[in-house]
């Protein structure tokens, strides 16, 4: 080998040396960088687990803090509603009180006399009951009134349909009886009033210690 050739030899092999140098740092710096990535990426994996943690911690509290306050929410309804209840209750057992008493003295509705006033008219049997607050009874006429101390407009209708016909069902001994509707209260709605006048029901209002009577377009049942 001549020193020509030698020399070339030479500096291929540092070439290589220094290729296979520079390869090895890229090598390295390639696995440096993706362990760096790798623990980044782990670190903000944390970051975003601890971050969901305390969200949901958070977010648990605020659903207790809610549950609290919709249950005193909740019992504070129920309370009232209880009360209101009560109230109800007694001032529909009291307009029920007045105007039995009312009928028991007048024994008259629509211009038709009647012999005696039947307070609590019911039935009651093992699969359905019914009964009605007061009821004027004579030889061939009855008239069912009703009391209720709020009357919602279906009512009237409940009165007119579902109710008579469990009166006519279970209240056999009056099947020759001529029935006549009718709803007492302390006050009533247009609606009520115009949909009791369609129905031919009589209405009866407190004036004082009496009652005035709107009866004039009664019908038969």
């Amino acid at each position: 080998m001549d020193k020509e050739t030698e020399q070339l030899t030479k500096e291929i092999r540092q070439l290589l040396k220094e290729a296979a140098a520079r390869q090895k740092k890229a090598a390295e710096e390639a696995v440096a960088r993706r362990k760096e990535a790798a623990e980044e990426a782990v670190a903000r994996r944390k970051e975003a687990e601890a971050w969901r943690k305390k969200v949901d911690e958070e977010a648990e509290v605020r659903r207790k803090e809610l549950d609290r306050l919709m249950k005193e929410v909740n019992e504070s309804i129920l309370k009232v509603s209880k009360q209101m209840g009560g109230i109800d209750e007694n001032q529909g057992h009291h307009a029920e009180q007045f105007f039995q008493s009312v009928f028991k003295k007048k024994l008259e509705f629509g211009k038709i006399k009647y012999d005696e006033m039947i307070p609590n008219l019911a039935y009651k049997g093992k699969k359905d009951e019914i009964e009605f607050d007061i009821a004027l009874v004579n030889g061939d006429s009855i008239a069912l009134i009703e009391v209720k101390n709020r009357i919602h407009p279906d009512f009237v209708i409940e009165l007119a349909e579902k109710r008579i016909e469990k009166f006519r069902k279970y209240f056999y001994e009056f099947d020759n009886y001529d029935v006549y509707l009718g709803i007492a209260g302390f006050s009533f709605s247009d609606e009520v009033l115009d949909r009791a006048s369609s129905y031919g029901i009589g209405i009866v209002r407190q004036v004082g210690e009496g009652v005035e009577i709107d009866a004039n377009n009664l019908k038969v049942y």
